[in-house]
């Protein structure tokens, strides 16, 4: 692996515990019997870890030019979602098109963000929580999820050594 590959999965991994962390905090501003036990919150932050370094890995492999193939790998991101963490899969599977520059991607990805905050609607509209920190701290880390998520789509190729095999092509020359 190069370099750049163990970068980006090493930053990917920092995001996706960071990730973990200010879900834990939102959880924590909007349970009505705030008591955590150290075991989830480890198990929030390992999952969270992993499909953080998942998804850095995946980022450094499209830059280097690596086949789209290993985006299978984005697998191992779909235990992050089990049990209460499945309603922010819409804006991990679909939200991540909202950051592609074509308009039916970006229509795709609003309307996986605004499924994830509908299914939380649904699941919380009865309890008696501050709706500004419901609803503004699932949106901020579903946008931020997304934002991840993201990479899934990226075409590949869009890295330096698509770049350099452009250059190639407009210039032949351009590498002697």
């Amino acid at each position: 692996m190069t370099v750049r590959v163990l970068t980006t999965t090493a930053a990917g991994l920092g995001l996706g515990v960071g990730w973990g962390i200010a879900a834990r905090g939102w959880m924590r501003l909007i349970s009505t019997e705030p008591e955590f036990s150290w075991t989830g919150t480890a198990m929030i932050l390992a999952l969270t870890g992993v499909s953080g370094l998942v998804l850095g890995l995946l980022n450094g492999l499209r830059r280097t030019g690596r086949s789209r193939w290993w985006r299978v790998l984005a697998i191992l991101c779909l235990p992050t979602f089990a049990s209460p963490g499945m309603i922010f899969l819409p804006a991990f599977l679909l939200g991540g098109l909202l950051y592609l520059p074509h308009l039916w991607a970006r229509l795709a990805g609003v309307a996986g963000i605004a499924l994830s905050q509908a299914g939380l609607w649904v699941t919380t509209r009865d309890d008696p929580v501050n709706p500004w920190v419901l609803h503004g701290g699932f949106l901020v880390l579903s946008l931020t999820l997304a934002a991840g998520a993201a990479e899934l789509y990226r075409p590949s190729g869009s890295g330096e050594a698509a770049v350099a095999q452009q250059e190639l092509a407009v210039d032949p020359f351009a590498a002697r």
